[in-house]
């Protein structure tokens, strides 16, 4: 919200599509959109894409709203359910499975709520604000924990990837602008969240003031590099 809430106001002559990612990066691939944030990894599956410089969505440690919820210890589990709807979520947890955990479980796929993912798995991926209000017994594993226990980095979940084409930087200030009016107004994005979810605006406030960067620095782009070296071992297997 940070980084699109303000954008209608920044941006008034554009036409807003709201959707998850896995919906909009068809959209980004045909061209009928120009930009949209979309999972980091879109960069590495398309390298004709580029993307607007100094933000995105980032942890530097603990993110809250991208965990494993597990039945188990991760090391023991033999099957994982994946929420298909972010492809970098998915890919961090294979990552952290083969490099981490040291273990390679049974793959499936599932649409939330976390409890479908349960019932055919013994832990189940969830991202979000599914993962954020979910207040199941499980073990909840913070996968940009896991991330900076393994790499001392921060991690990138999205940016706002522009399609081919589009010099990023023709469109860069009307969003920099709309980071700089969502940063100075969390407290009333907070508010918003509480309207619409399932938690009070404190609590979405904590998220978006601890949990959540939006500073796509130096840091950030050299755990986004690191991912993309390690994924390219699972999305383009020799």
């Amino acid at each position: 919200m940070p980084l699109d809430f303000y954008l209608p106001q920044t941006l008034p002559q554009a036409k807003f599509v709201r959707d998850v990612p896995s919906k909009l990066a068809p959209l980004l691939a045909r061209g009928e959109i120009d930009a949209a944030l979309l999972s980091s990894i879109e960069l590495l599956r398309h390298p004709d894409y580029n993307y607007i410089p100094g933000m995105g969505i980032c942890s530097e440690n603990r993110v809250a709203s991208v965990c494993l919820f597990a039945k188990c210890e991760p090391e023991d589990v033999k099957t994982a359910a994946l929420d298909s709807r972010s492809l970098t979520s998915a890919i961090l947890l294979r990552v952290l499975f083969a490099e981490y955990w040291h273990r390679q479980p049974h793959w499936v796929s599932y649409s939330p709520p976390v409890e479908n993912g349960l019932q055919i798995a013994d832990a189940a991926l969830a991202i979000g604000d599914v993962a954020l209000e979910y207040g199941g017994g499980e073990r909840r594993i913070d996968l940009g924990e896991a991330w900076k226990n393994l790499t001392g980095l921060p991690f990138v979940y999205a940016v706002w990837i522009t399609r081919a084409g589009l010099d990023p930087e023709s469109i860069r200030a009307p969003f920099e602008e709309a980071k700089r009016l969502g940063m100075k107004n969390r407290e009333r994005l907070a508010a918003v969240c509480a309207e619409r979810g399932a938690k009070d605006a404190e609590f979405y406030y904590h998220y978006l003031t601890r949990n959540v960067g939006y500073d796509l620095g130096d840091k950030e782009r050299a755990g986004m590099e690191l991912l993309f070296q390690k994924a390219r071992r699972i999305l383009f297997p020799l």
